[in-house]
């Protein structure tokens, strides 16, 4: 019995001895810039933690766990160097809360420590033969961040401050012609990928439409936007584009707003039916065999063979070496400078912000890098 008291009370030594030791090696604090938001307003999450124990080399890992009750984007990273083994580190979260209710959110926070001579050795080159840096890790575990998010008082189509504008081609047409709208939304708040300007559909005219990003750049206050929509109107006959509201929450007023976007009339001009038949493509029918078709649907013939065999033939070589150039462009990447400049234009919405954020740390605070290191586990991510 005494030995069994005994080895509970050791236990309870080690692990109270552990957890003081987890706390003198940093301290850590977490911030939000609001208590309670609205659906889909942007709350910037800043979490800094900073080293106690100036005995080694110290990292922190810090990541807002993923949830459907709403998104979360890194905005940035910054390292402060202080000094010889003292270093404070910032992160920077913006969350956008989809849901009206109490949310809690949770965190993974990781302190790793590393002896000089471990990052020394990680560090010796840049070969693909170079090792990892080993550490220590410790996790530490947060308490969650409770936040209150409300409901609309009415229907908002968008969060944000924006404006709109728009333009059309031309106000006339032939039957069956093609009318192109575009309606330009800029401004600052949370992306909205399913908006569709023209609501309804309009009767008797055939829609078409696609959207283009000018700009989505995340900041503390949301998504800096400049987003095109065109549409492409077809008809036989007059029609009226209508005006459409957009209803409007803004979060850095704490108000409802209507846009309104512009109506515009079209008129179709009629067309002789006899102009619309092809005549070319549908000539009249002859009794007597045409050898001229006869032998065109013989070369056809053959030219499909042809092309049939040789990529059966081929396909085998253009897989491999398709996979073989595959991210060759980040492979190939010389520099961190030409690496980031490389996943900004090449390789956007690939879920590679933190590695962007930590080549632009590296190369503003001139840390060294391990470029092979960074590359493996990016094309690790992209694969």
């Amino acid at each position: 019995m005494k030995n069994t008291l005994g080895k509970i009370f050791l236990l309870f030594i080690l692990f109270a001895v552990s957890l003081f030791g987890a706390g003198q090696l940093a301290t850590y604090k977490l911030t939000t810039n609001k208590k309670s938001v609205h659906i889909k307003e942007p709350l910037l999450i800043t979490f800094q933690a900073e080293q106690k124990n100036h005995s080694d080399n110290m990292f922190f890992s810090f990541n807002v766990q993923k949830s459907p009750d709403y998104e979360v984007k890194l905005l940035q990273k910054s390292i402060q160097d202080k000094g010889y083994h003292n270093t404070k580190t910032t992160f920077k979260f913006v969350l956008f809360p989809l849901k009206a209710k109490t949310l809690h959110i949770n965190f993974d926070f990781i302190i790793r420590t590393a002896s000089d001579k471990a990052v020394k050795q990680s560090y010796v080159d840049d070969h693909d033969d170079s090792i990892a840096i080993s550490t220590y890790d410790t996790k530490i575990a947060l308490k969650p961040l409770t936040l209150k998010v409300e409901k609309f008082k009415k229907h908002v189509d968008l969060v944000g401050d924006f404006k709109i504008s728009s333009a059309i081609d031309t106000n006339e047409i032939e039957q069956y012609g093609i009318v192109n709208l575009h309606y330009i939304l800029s401004g600052t708040g949370y992306k909205e990928t399913a908006l569709n300007i023209l609501k309804t559909q309009i009767e008797n005219v055939s829609i078409f439409s696609k959207r283009k990003d000018k700009l989505s750049r995340l900041t503390e206050d949301g998504y800096i936007i400049n987003t095109e929509y065109i549409y492409a109107l077809s008809a036989a006959d007059d029609f009226t584009i209508p005006s459409f509201a957009l209803e409007v929450y803004s979060p850095r007023k704490n108000s409802y707003y209507t846009l309104h976007t512009k109506a515009y009339k079209v008129k179709v001009k009629k067309i002789d039916p006899a102009l619309l038949l092809d005549k070319t493509n549908a000539p009249k029918k002859e009794t007597w065999i045409n050898f001229t078709q006869i032998k065109t649907f013989f070369i056809y013939i053959l030219l499909f063979l042809s092309g049939f065999l040789t990529a059966k033939f081929s396909q085998k070589n253009f897989f491999s070496k398709k996979q073989k150039e595959e991210f060759e462009d980040i492979k190939e990447a010389k520099t961190a400078k030409e690496l980031l400049l490389l996943l900004i234009m090449q390789y956007p919405g690939k879920g590679l912000d933190e590695y962007i954020a930590n080549l632009e740390e590296n190369i503003h605070q001139k840390h060294p890098l391990n470029l092979s290191k960074i590359k493996k586990e990016i094309l690790r991510k992209l694969r």
